[in-house]
Formats: C-alpha cells, sequence, structure tokens
C-alpha cells in the first residue's frame, strides 16, 4: 500500500515538474502563446488525476475481493487436512486401546478372584486377547428358492433347485448419524491365561485356579498356564 502511494506521490510531482517548466517557457514566450497553451495544462492535471483515481479504485477492488496475504492479527492458520487421521495414526490404534482395556479388567477381576481362594497367596494375572468384542446387528433376511425342470437326451426330467439369500442391516436414524440395531455383544475370545500365585504348587490348589478361570473367561484349559510364585 505504500508502495502505491510513493509511485502516486512521484506520478504528481513529475506532472507537475512538466507544468511548471511549461509555464516557465509560456512566461519567456508571448502572451498570446500563453492563452493557448494553457486549457492544455489543464488537460495533462485532468489526465494524472484520473490515471491515479483509476489504479487506486483498481487496488481497493483487488484487496475487497482477494486479501493480498495480511490476516488479521490473532487469527489461527489453517491446520494440515486430514488432523484427526494424523492425530489418530501418531496417538496409536483405538483397536490395541480397547484390547488393552479388556484385558485390564479381566486381569482386575481374576486377580480379586484368585485372591480369595483358599491356599492362594499373592497373585498376579496376565490375560491376552485375540481381537476387541464382536457387536451382532440385526439384519432383514431375504430367501428365495426356485425349481427348474430339465429334460436331457434321453427324455428324463431332473430338478435343478436355486437358492439366493440377501442380508441387508437394519439401519436406525439417530439425530446426527444413523446406527446399526445391535442384538447382542460377544466377549473377546481369550488366546491365553498366566496366572502366578503362591500356593499354585499345590496340586488341589492349582486346580481350583484353572477350574475358577475356566469359568470366569470361558476358556479352554490348555490355554491356561499355571506357574508357583517365588517368595
Amino acid at each position: 500500500m505504500n508502495q502505491l502511494w510513493e509511485k502516486l506521490k512521484s506520478l504528481l510531482m513529475k506532472k507537475q515538474g512538466e507544468t511548471m517548466q511549461e509555464e516557465k517557457k509560456i512566461v519567456v514566450g508571448s502572451k498570446g502563446k500563453n492563452q493557448k497553451l494553457k486549457p492544455l495544462h489543464y488537460f495533462i492535471v485532468i489526465l494524472g488525476i484520473g490515471v491515479a483515481i483509476m489504479i487506486l479504485t483498481d487496488f481497493l477492488r483487488v484487496e475487497k475481493d482477494q486479501p493480498l496475504g495480511f490476516g488479521d492479527i490473532g487469527s489461527e492458520a489453517p491446520g494440515p487436512p486430514g488432523g484427526d487421521a494424523t492425530s489418530q495414526v501418531l496417538g496409536g490404534s483405538p483397536t490395541t486401546d480397547i484390547i488393552a482395556e479388556y484385558e485390564n479388567i479381566y486381569e482386575t477381576q481374576l486377580r480379586e478372584i484368585l485372591a480369595s481362594v483358599v491356599g492362594v497367596g499373592e497373585v498376579q494375572v496376565m490375560v491376552n486377547l485375540e481381537s476387541t468384542p464382536e457387536l451382532v446387528v440385526e439384519k432383514n433376511r431375504n430367501i428365495r428358492s426356485s425349481t427348474n425342470q430339465e429334460m436331457d437326451k434321453e427324455k428324463a426330467t431332473r430338478n435343478q433347485n436355486d437358492q439366493s439369500r440377501d442380508e441387508q442391516v437394519v439401519i436406525v436414524q439417530g439425530g446426527k448419524q444413523d446406527a446399526p440395531v445391535i442384538v447382542k455383544t460377544l466377549k473377546p475370545k481369550v488366546r491365553g491365561v498366566l496366572v502366578v500365585a503362591k500356593g499354585a504348587d499345590n496340586i488341589q490348589v492349582k486346580a481350583w485356579i484353572t477350574e475358577a478361570v475356566q469359568k470366569v473367561l470361558d476358556v479352554p484349559a490348555y490355554k491356561i498356564s499355571i506357574l508357583p510364585k517365588k517368595g
């Protein structure tokens, strides 16, 4: 903006200087010539003012429609596209976080239960899950069957059954977004359980621990490892 005003000033000063030089020449010359050249001076001055107004108008129009890169003080810069996805990648997988949360819940529950078993002292539990809980959604099922009779060269007829099955998830319209109808939630599958407890060297205590883990987590015995705790 300052550069533009400087250019306008220099242009007007240049025109004014040319006008003064012309006036000096006119004073030296005859008065008749002075009267003839005087309208030309007005024309030059008016032309210079008109050019300055046109340039200023174009500049203001450009500045209004498309800012020249000067933002408001204190305004925030736009963030990179996909910021949520980037932070999600940097912050870790949500699936892993859910699995870890369920593992902690199972470990806490087992620790409290096993600590109350007769013959079990200090106990540590580690649970390893395969996946997150599984959601079973409601579906509209449409089964179509048709029977066609075919005749071979020997004029023997045979029936050919065709069956097609179409499933569509039932969606409920909510406030902000639609959601499927959830019928039930299946617990995550357990990959393995490790129990380290004082008193586990006793056969009976070890059997009780194994039975408790089987009942609580619905896991077979071959996925359970019971070890005695030292000390």
